[in-house]
């Protein structure tokens, strides 16, 4: 199955390769965190170094380390007046010079893409392209309906189904808040593991990260890292909001041929990943006639994501029933408005928007999502 076919988390992993029809258990996950790609990549340039994260625990460690530093108070000096009938001559000022605002680095010209080792170069706007300037706009009155709804700790298990066979499960955690590029971060994961029993026939073992700037609720860095028959995958991308710049690399192994390609160029003000963007909509207003469309960014390109309330109803998850949000949402490609991929989600109606159910449209029957266990999380107060 092709990455085209589905959106989001279905998105990067569902879409990643599924279905080969394998199966997997509820409990069999692990709680690591994937390897940092910055480092698997061995990216010489120094300004990657800031996109290594950093974890809360470090975070206190090195806060607790810090002592507060002492203030001495300096004697003040005793100004003895001196009479004099001369006069005081002016001293002369010199004017200081204004010092000149720093310039925002602009984006390299030049995009470089590596496809099976041949390198191509191909020339690159060197400035910001005004369809993102319309963007930005757009998207400004999205995020400012937008309010935090994270929850660290926050745990799902759900079940893949197709052509009513379960075909596997994804856990998706919200983590603690980290440190990345000099920014506090939300840390997003999701797990997509096949059944020891299968991995005789066919392994399957995805991992997806993002970090998300907890006070804009803009992504900082993705990766994804697929470990399966056959094939691995390393996807790295990384979202300079200074420069408004993203980095993309790839490398994938099959059949004994490594394929690489790297992409520099520009990014909106405001965007979402094809992972992130699920938890944004948690926090979006989801009311009747809501309809958002704001900037995905994924692997260089950018598309746009369709969002729009269909209607409230009652669904049955974990043997409850359980009142609903359904939201329906498509990719569509800039400049033509070409409509690709379409799901269904179901969110809870309640503040905690929990994932509850999905459903993608696919050439051979459907893919169906539904949540079988949850652990609830604790609200993050900014």
């Amino acid at each position: 199955m092709k990455n085209s076919s589905i959106i989001f988390l279905t998105f990067s992993l569902i879409s990643i390769s599924l279905f080969s029809g394998c199966a997997s258990k509820k409990g069999n996950f692990t709680d690591q965190v994937s390897p940092d790609l910055v480092e698997t990549f061995d990216l010489e340039d120094s300004k990657f170094d800031k996109f290594k994260v950093v974890e809360e625990e470090s975070l206190k460690k090195e806060e607790e380390k810090k002592e507060p530093e002492k203030v001495t108070e300096v004697p003040k000096k005793k100004i003895i007046e001196k009479k004099s009938e001369k006069k005081t001559a002016k001293k002369k000022t010199t004017p200081v010079p204004e010092k000149k605002k720093e310039e925002t680095p602009k984006p390299e010209k030049k995009v470089v893409k590596i496809v099976d080792n041949s390198e191509e170069e191909v020339e690159e706007e060197s400035e910001y392209p005004e369809n993102f300037v319309k963007y930005d706009k757009a998207s400004r009155k999205i995020w400012d309906k937008f309010k935090p709804n994270a929850y660290p700790g926050e745990e799902f298990v759900i079940k893949i189904s197709y052509l009513g066979v379960t075909a596997g499960h994804i856990k998706v955690r919200v983590r603690n808040k980290v440190k990345v590029a000099g920014k506090t971060a939300y840390h997003f994961s999701a797990h997509l593991k096949s059944a020891e029993y299968y991995s005789m026939i066919y392994k399957l073992d995805d991992k997806i990260e993002t970090y998300v700037d907890i006070n804009e609720f803009i992504p900082i860095k993705y990766s994804l890292i697929q470990r399966e028959s056959g094939k691995d995958v390393d996807d790295l991308q990384l979202f300079d909001h200074n420069t408004k710049t993203t980095y993309f690399w790839y490398k994938r192994k099959k059949d004994g041929k490594t394929t690489k390609r790297e992409m520099t160029t520009f990014i909106p003000n405001y965007f979402q990943d094809n992972f992130s963007a699920l938890f944004f909509v948690r926090g979006l207003p989801l009311n009747p006639g809501d309809h958002y469309t704001f900037p995905l960014v994924t692997r260089g390109k950018i598309l746009l994501m369709d969002m729009k309330y269909e209607r409230s109803e009652i669904i049955e998850i974990m043997d409850k029933d359980v009142k609903a949000i359904r939201i329906e949402a498509q990719m569509l490609f800039p400049g033509l408005m070409q409509k690709k991929g379409r799901i269904t989600f179901w969110y809870s109606a309640d503040d905690v928007r929990r994932i509850l159910k999905f459903e993608a449209k696919v050439k051979i029957g459907s893919i169906e999502g539904e949540l079988v266990d949850y652990k609830a999380g604790q609200k993050i107060e900014l």
